[in-house]
């Protein structure tokens, strides 16, 4: 059995707390003064509470406070604050550690004992040359976990190539994963061209959607992963590659092999190490790491600091996400892009009536100005940084905020020149 006990905290340039979620004792069990609002954050605080060195630069890190209980620690930073989320991590029954998927270089730590199984799995696997076939709904990360095979195995310095078979034409698909040679056919380069296979060559090749593979071509591919080889269309010579091969599907392989659909030979061939990867309804113990990720990403991209309300975390925690991770995904983003008092989301409980959730999100920040006027300007002065960092062109900044190009111009070597004044 496994429970997660948490605690949330945001802290600004002056290490003062200025937000918190959770029960601060199940993980400072000696700090002096209660961890709230207003509440000075600083290294003491760290250090005396972690036995180990706590590592200011790490997004995630594992220590044990002075109970000798394992913490798991997420440090995410934003323009002006620091997030802290502090996991105590208590009665496990498995020793391996949570499974951290990377989006876009941020880890994202799963928990659930189906995962940690997966996990296992794959640190036996990964160094070995036999061919993996994940399964598993649309959206529930088959592709990340892909990535994850080839980054823990000796090819990680070798290419990752991704092959979607469903989105290539029937009639192309042949020449774009074996490659073809001169002249093999109209409209092609006339010095031919190497193929995916070719071009994954010491590495990994992911193969996704590998049930749309066309059957005439199911059998050349079968001829590879026998005899490591490949051929290219309209050749005659064959040349030998060395490529780690990993599949996915969203479904069932073995209802298309008695379909004549899929061939035997290969499914078997396929099915070395099958890993099947639960939705997410049967594993909501997932979601919270992924509605932090979500939330701290699109933060970054649209220069927002919004957090969302408890009882709405709350909700998206127990909804069952028939779309899994990408459906969340969506989901974050549009709450962060549309940055209202309310978001209107039917059918948020997955039942046959309708439902509308009132979403309240607010700043992260909440800082102390003597007027009205300098809370605006502060406002403003974020906002236009914000975008102008984003874009480092005042044109696209201008169209972006939707104002004349010479008004950016002169607020940005304003605040600028009283950045400049201020460190001075």
């Amino acid at each position: 059995m496994e429970e997660y006990i948490g605690f949330r905290c945001i802290i600004n340039e002056e290490k003062s707390i200025v937000n918190t979620e959770g029960e601060w004792r199940d993980i400072f069990t000696n700090a002096e003064k209660p961890l709230k609002v207003g509440q000075l954050f600083d290294d003491e605080i760290l250090d005396s509470t972690f036995k180990g060195r706590f590592n200011k630069n790490r997004r995630i890190q594992t220590l044990k406070n002075v109970n000798g209980e394992k913490v798991l620690i997420y440090q995410f930073k934003f323009s002006s604050a620091t997030y802290f989320i502090f996991i105590k991590i208590i009665d496990l029954e498995q020793s391996i550690e949570p499974l951290h998927y990377e989006f876009n270089h941020l880890d994202v730590s799963f928990h659930s004992s189906a995962m940690k199984r997966i996990m296992g799995i794959i640190q036996k696997v990964s160094d070995v040359n036999s061919t993996v076939l994940l399964l598993g709904e649309s959206g529930v990360g088959k592709s990340t976990l892909a990535k994850s095979i080839h980054k823990q195995s000796n090819r990680s310095d070798r290419p990752f190539i991704s092959v979607n078979c469903g989105a290539l034409p029937s009639t192309l698909i042949e020449s774009e994963l074996f490659g073809y040679e001169a002249g093999a056919f109209t409209g092609g380069h006339h010095k031919g061209k190497k193929g995916l296979f070719e071009a994954a060559n010491e590495g990994t090749i992911f193969l996704d959607e590998i049930a749309e593979l066309p059957y005439e071509v199911q059998s050349k591919l079968l001829d590879v992963i026998q005899e490591n080889r490949i051929r290219r269309v309209g050749g005659v010579n064959y040349t030998d590659i060395d490529v780690r091969i990993i599949v996915a599907t969203n479904k069932d392989l073995l209802t298309l092999v008695n379909q004549k659909k899929f061939r035997e030979d290969l499914f078997y061939r396929l099915n070395v190490i099958p890993l099947i990867i639960p939705p997410l309804r049967e594993r909501k113990e997932d979601i919270p790491s992924l509605i932090d990720y979500f939330l701290y990403q699109f933060n970054m991209k649209y220069g927002r600091n919004l957090q969302i309300d408890q009882h709405v975390r709350e909700d998206l925690t127990k909804k069952d996400w028939l779309g899994n991770i990408r459906e969340i995904e969506n989901t974050i983003e549009r709450m962060v892009v549309t940055n209202s008092s309310s978001l209107e989301n039917k059918n948020f409980d997955n039942k046959h009536s309708e439902k509308t959730i009132s979403v309240q999100i607010h700043e992260y920040l909440t800082p102390q100005f003597e007027s009205l006027k300098e809370a605006k300007e502060a406002l403003e002065k974020e906002i236009i940084l914000n975008t102008y960092n984003r874009y480092q062109n005042t044109y696209k900044t201008a169209q972006e905020l939707k104002v004349d190009q010479s008004t950016i111009s002169k607020k940005l070597k304003k605040y600028m020149n009283q950045s400049h004044s201020t460190k001075g």
